[in-house]
């Protein structure tokens, strides 16, 4: 099990979290408390890390910035392109 220390940060107590979890700064966490444990829910970060990554692959198609199929065949048919 991986530990986390507690700093006074001002007049308040924080922790740093490991990078490997993938927060940014600001970002605002969920917590509960059960069984004297302290839980940090990240799945909602997540969900919208996801939901994020979605609408930004589309942007190409919202600018016509996109290429078909034949087109794509038509210009790099003679390196292998949908063979």
């Amino acid at each position: 099990m991986s530990q986390l220390t507690v700093r006074k940060i001002g007049n308040s107590v924080g922790t740093i979290f490991p990078k490997q979890l993938g927060l940014n700064s600001g970002e605002k966490l969920n917590y509960y408390c059960e069984n004297d444990q302290l839980i940090i829910d990240l799945k909602p970060l997540h969900l919208q890390h996801d939901r994020d990554l979605v609408e930004e692959s589309f942007a190409d198609f919202d600018t016509g910035n996109w290429v078909s199929e034949s087109a794509m065949e038509k210009e790099f048919g003679k390196y292998g392109w949908g063979k």
